[in-house]
């Protein structure tokens, strides 16, 4: 069997033992036995156990170079940015793009560079917000 604090129906302190076996009586007394299932967080209105809604990820607006370099190369898309970049006209914007490749510190999710850049990597928006999550993990 498994137990539960019931926090204002937020679930905590979940235990594999009978709670009156390892806490003092009183605090014992505010757990509740729960599905096999249910996990620190999950939800119960008196009736029903239901986990917790997922919450959206979080967008980083910012990775470093090292980050986004690392999640262009697992999604395959690494080798392909420096031809795309090579294939840029007229030749100013080409060269102030591989600069901000080349050099900058950070690729900011919002710059003119990466939304310019993503049409020709076949990236979506939500592409490359998923891009920018996967990266922030590396």
């Amino acid at each position: 069997m498994k137990y539960a604090f019931n926090d204002n129906g937020i679930l905590r302190d979940v235990v594999m033992a009978n709670p009156r076996m390892i806490f003092d009586a009183g605090y014992a007394s505010m757990f509740i036995e729960v599905p096999d299932e249910a996990q620190a967080g999950w939800l119960y209105d008196g009736t029903t156990f239901t986990a917790p809604p997922v919450q959206p990820a979080t967008i980083p607006q910012s990775v470093t170079m090292r980050q986004a370099r690392l999640a262009l190369l697992a999604v395959g898309k690494l080798d392909t940015i420096n031809a795309v970049i090579a294939g840029i006209e007229p030749a100013a914007q080409r060269q102030a793009i591989q600069i901000e490749w080349e050099y900058a510190q950070t690729v900011d999710r919002n710059s003119q560079w990466v939304a310019g850049l993503a049409p020709a990597l076949a990236l979506t928006e939500a592409d490359l917000d998923s891009l920018f999550v996967f990266a922030a993990q590396q």
